[in-house]
């Protein structure tokens, strides 16, 4: 979604394919956490409120992500927006007693005698939302907030004097608001004043008066209300973003029969029906996200699971924990009471094949109607405490390294993959970060995408290196500097999609019957159609992704005439070099003078068009 500005300056690029130079970037290409958070919004909408404009829409979307931890509804939502004249810059207003929304007729708003009688410390919160649809934070927004809200939360004068500045629904929300905290004082409730300027904006990139304001409108809040806790936050893309990618909390319970403490972290030996209850719902179904940070999926019957299995149906073997490496837990929070934890939000992180055997194990049994085996098996379980990314991250790469991960895998944690995939699966592509995941799920083959693809198709067409995309996969995952060029964070998702689908194309069309490239070696030649299809296009060779990001923004594509050229040129030059250089197709394919002697053989001089100075040096 643009405004008429972004569009107006759009089609200024479209009508030639000139890259905008660094200075115009902010202006004309959205971020990656833009990206993503708009097409989650447009997702949205289309489900819930596609009868709206963006900016209403926006407003209840908005609302809906900050709130979405106390389970409102939309009905609730809605009824706390405020939009309009006279709205004093705020667009919704929310009061909560102990985590729900209190209605206007709440007897905590009308009586204050009943007030009196609840308990003491009760937790009263306050949210006030702007929330904007563009894709900045403006110093006008901030000033709106701060001529009048400051005035309307002063306990000691009265709202009626701002009704010429308020309308009805904001005055309506903020009674709501000021007569239960007058009412509770004297059970000294702990007061929360949270106000939000939410748009689709960079915080990163907001004027320093826009964040000079916001700090003056918290400390004029504050002196309004000096014991409340008060935050003034403004909310970019980024921040909703990973507030909308961050699973709602929760706490689950582990009974053991035998602990270690080691500071906040143990080591635990639990049953199996324990273990197993942990893991699954009460409906039995396995609990997948909480098997999100590792980085494979379930292997299926590979040797290793097949042993497990084996020492699952032996009953009479040594046991199960002594067979086993077990299982690492990581989580934020671990309490216990003798020896039954409660853990939240935990993460597998190593562990997986052996939890989905014994899910497996033990489901099949209840399906074929077989008692399960009434004995006392356990298993080892690590459980440590380590909410920070970092240290978990790190845990991870360890606990993995035992037995043998491809590359691709461990980079699987990653903020930038985790981003991809949710963008590819708005799409309706499956980004499978962790390996196996989406083939365990059903999905159709032809849609799945893998880390090491991605990272050939960026290569061979964003940076200009079919060669290192054709011969050193495995260095783009492997290699961090590689690695860090080839899924760079600054990256728009929207390229990562645009990027595979080109190559994917390449390559069903080369398999086709349609094609005439006759090559035996044709599955060599994909990364180098696809570099020849885009520097057809630009009229340049690609060496930053900055140089094909408009083309990934118009979504190009690429007809049956193109593909063919494209084919038939890297054919014939391949041919070319091969027979000058005495050298292989499989052998040229994988050095950098092939990729020197295509592009040299590109006329541009008819659309001369200048390198984006934004551009880096070839790797």
């Amino acid at each position: 979604m643009t405004d008429s500005g972004d569009i107006i300056r759009f089609r200024a690029y479209t009508t030639n394919l000139l890259p905008p130079d660094s200075s115009q970037w902010g202006e004309w290409t959205m971020s990656g956490a833009q990206t993503l958070i708009t097409t989650v919004y447009e997702q949205w909408k289309g489900q819930n409120a596609a009868h709206m404009s963006d900016a209403d829409a926006w407003e209840i979307f908005l609302s809906w992500l900050l709130l979405r931890d106390k389970d409102v509804t939309l009905d609730a939502i809605s009824d706390g927006v405020v939009d309009g004249s006279n709205d004093g810059g705020v667009d919704a207003i929310y009061t909560f007693l102990e985590g729900s929304i209190l209605p206007i007729d709440h007897q905590v708003v009308e009586n204050q005698q009943a007030a009196r009688e609840l308990p003491e410390g009760l937790e009263l919160a306050l949210y006030v939302i702007q929330s904007k649809f563009s894709q900045s934070f403006t110093q006008n927004s901030v000033s709106a907030l701060q001529s009048v809200l400051p005035a309307a939360l002063d306990l000691g004068g009265q709202l009626d004097e701002l009704s010429d500045e308020l309308n009805e629904q904001v005055i309506e929300k903020l009674t709501v608001f000021r007569s239960a905290y007058k009412n509770l004082l004297v059970r000294r409730p702990k007061v929360f004043v949270r106000v939000v300027l939410g748009s689709r904006g960079l915080t990163e990139q907001a004027n320093i008066n826009v964040t000079s304001r916001v700090e003056r409108l918290r400390e004029d809040i504050l002196t309004k209300l000096p014991s409340a806790d008060v935050s003034v936050d403004l909310l970019g893309a980024d921040e909703l973003w990973r507030m909308y990618d961050t699973r709602k909390a929760e706490t689950l319970t582990l009974e053991c029969d035998e602990v270690l403490t080691s500071g906040e972290s143990y080591v635990a030996l639990a049953r199996l029906s324990s273990f197993v209850s942990l893991i699954t719902d009460d409906n039995l179904t396995l609990r997948r996200h909480i098997f999100d940070a590792n980085v494979r999926d379930y292997q299926g019957q590979v040797a290793v699971n097949k042993e497990i299995l084996s020492s699952l149906n032996e009953s009479a073997s040594p046991d199960f924990w002594w067979l086993n490496n077990g299982i690492t837990i990581v989580c934020d929070e671990a309490h216990s009471v003798g020896k039954t934890f409660a853990l939240k939000n935990i993460q597998i992180v190593n562990g997986l094949q052996t939890s989905h055997t014994i899910f497996n194990w033990h489901k099949g049994r209840i399906e074929r109607g077989e008692n399960l085996p009434a004995d006392d098996r356990k298993i080892l379980v690590r459980v440590i405490k380590a909410s920070d990314d970092a240290v978990r991250d790190k845990i991870i790469r360890a606990t993995n390294r035992q037995t043998p991960v491809p590359d691709a895998s461990l980079r699987a944690t990653d903020e930038i993959q985790r981003r991809i995939e949710a963008y590819f699966g708005a799409k309706g592509l499956f980004y499978d970060r962790r390996k196996g995941y989406y083939r365990n799920l059903g999905k159709d083959p032809g849609k799945i995408v893998s880390i090491p693809y991605l990272g050939q198709a960026m290569y061979a067409i964003a940076y200009g290196r079919p060669e290192v995309a054709r011969g050193k996969p495995n260095s783009l995952l492997a290699e961090d500097a590689r690695y860090r060029q080839a899924f760079d964070p600054k990256a728009s998702p929207q390229l990562f999609y645009w990027a595979a689908r080109v190559l994917r194309q390449v390559d069903e069309y080369l398999q086709s019957g349609k094609s005439q490239t006759r090559y035996p070696e044709r599955r060599y030649l994909a990364p180098f159609v696809a570099f020849t299809l885009v520097m057809k296009t630009i009229g340049k060779d690609p060496s930053h992704w900055r140089d094909v990001a408009q083309l990934a923004e118009q979504d190009r594509e690429f007809n049956e005439e193109e593909l063919e050229a494209s084919g038939t040129k890297v054919k014939e030059e391949l041919d070319k070099y091969t027979a000058q250089s005495k050298s292989s197709s499989s052998d040229a394919t994988k050095r950098q003078p092939f990729t020197k002697h295509l592009i040299a053989s590109m006329d541009f001089a008819r659309n001369p068009i200048p390198r984006s100075r934004g551009a880096r040096k070839r790797a």
